[in-house]
């Protein structure tokens, strides 16, 4: 039970969450699966609270070349419509830990404002270039995933701003993910996802071994190379009582490379398809990358 004192607000538009916002601390629940426990046991305090599930930011579109999808998109609607639009996204909804109940209340916004080290979120945002729209009365502005994140629990997000959506580039193409967990209901110790850049190289994003999602660019996927730029930039490993920082270390090339992997063999799998037949040219497809 909640025991303490607040103002209570659920505005039914983005403006008047913008209104509820201005001029206080306030703490802003999207599906409340993390910041509702912390309001019970204390570990939070608000003189207001602003609920976000009337607020009609929910849902995914596409907005030329990008991607749009709502701040309170729960995982349960990324599990229905994001296969073709948002395909890592829906993956890791999938794999969501806690059953239908956390699906169908957890949104993906909250876990990317929450910022929980171990999220699977973060980093899979950082892996596509995300932006973040960011709303206030002094107006939006779009924050890169990358730069999102700025320490444990901790993002760029001001206390008068809302996250109104997650903003990726381009329809998805192929990607590779991988995640290393203690036991099934346990939050993540690793995650590694990747994709291929236009230009040449992959972009990779390590999860649950740092404060932030570590970004990595990969000038190939030769494991030498994944295993020496994983070691380069993973100077400061996350511990907590699921693992400490010694162990991260060592794993985090681990679930690299398996990411890699992956994305390596659907990229010779659509090949594959492409020359029999099965599928069309990257080109001509819903999905893939321009």
């Amino acid at each position: 039970m909640i025991t303490q004192n607040f103002a209570y607000h659920a505005p039914t538009d983005l403006e008047g969450v913008v209104a509820a916002l201005a001029g206080h601390d306030a703490v802003i629940v999207g599906g409340g699966t993390m910041v509702v426990p912390d309001l019970t046991h204390g570990r939070t305090s608000a003189d207001v609270v602003v609920d976000l599930s009337r607020a009609g930011l929910s849902g995914i579109t596409r907005a030329g070349d990008t991607v749009v999808v709502g701040a309170t998109t729960t995982y349960t609607r990324l599990l229905r419509d994001g296969g073709e639009q948002v395909p890592p996204l829906r993956r890791i909804a999938g794999g969501i830990t806690g059953g239908p109940q956390i699906r169908n209340r957890g949104t993906v916004g909250g876990s990317a404002c929450y910022a929980n080290p171990s999220s699977e979120v973060p980093a899979v945002l950082v892996a596509l270039g995300a932006e973040l729209r960011l709303v206030s009365a002094a107006g939006v502005r779009e924050v890169a995933a990358a730069d999102f994140f700025t320490g444990a629990f901790t993002t760029a997000r001001r206390p008068d701003e809302v996250l109104a959506a997650l903003v990726l580039p381009g329809p998805a193409g192929p990607f590779g993910y991988h995640k290393l967990k203690l036991a099934e209901s346990s939050w993540p110790i690793a995650t590694a996802a990747c994709v291929r850049l236009p230009g040449g190289g992959l972009r990779l994003a390590l999860g649950g071994v740092a404060a932030t999602p570590l970004p990595v660019h990969l000038e190939s996927d030769d494991p030498g190379h994944v295993r020496a730029e994983v070691g380069r930039v993973l100077t400061e490993p996350w511990s907590d009582v699921l693992a400490d920082g010694d162990y991260r270390r060592r794993v985090a090339p681990v679930a690299a490379l398996r990411a890699v992997r992956e994305l390596r063999a659907v990229e010779e799998m659509r090949a594959t398809e492409e020359s029999r037949g099965i599928r069309e040219p990257r080109s001509a497809q819903e999905g893939e990358p321009r």
